[in-house]
């Protein structure tokens, strides 16, 4: 359809790879892995997030989700308190010291941006990003129908 061999999701793929080794290797020397600088990134932007939130933005395993909020309380990043509308739940907040990473993480992101969208125009930009949100919007519906076996 897109032309012959091409595959659109392939190169997400590897685009989603390049974004891992990157980010793992950024924030390494303050300790923290990928997942863990995603997880603080979605606090900075509305703290006090319940697990699920987080979840549903980032599209980790459950369990998974519940490790990496773990250790970054362990290391000091973030309180977890039990969510007082489902007593099953929490919700998470940044420590100071989480807090403090804020400039870093927006660098390290801001970085990436800039360098997978260097030479592109702001109109450009612009229509990717509309592009990318029209396709988060499909593929949230079709994961939806897929894990309920339609």
């Amino acid at each position: 359809m897109y032309g012959e061999g091409y595959s659109i999701g392939k190169s997400l793929f590897i685009i989603q790879r390049y974004f891992k080794i990157f980010l793992n290797h950024k924030v390494k020397k303050y300790g923290l892995n990928g997942a863990q600088s995603l997880v603080l990134h979605a606090l900075m932007k509305e703290d006090g997030l319940s697990q699920e939130e987080i979840n549903e933005g980032l599209q980790f395993d459950k369990g998974f989700l519940a490790k990496v909020a773990k250790s970054l309380e362990k290391e000091g990043y973030i309180i977890r308190k039990v969510n007082q509308e489902d007593r099953r739940a929490y919700k998470l907040f940044l420590t100071h010291k989480g807090k403090g990473l804020k400039p870093i993480i927006l660098e390290i992101l801001n970085e990436w941006d800039s360098t997978i969208l260097e030479g592109v125009t702001e109109e450009k930009i612009d229509i990717f990003e509309n592009i990318l949100n029209g396709m988060l919007k499909g593929i949230a519906i079709k994961c939806k129908e897929v894990k309920e076996g339609k």
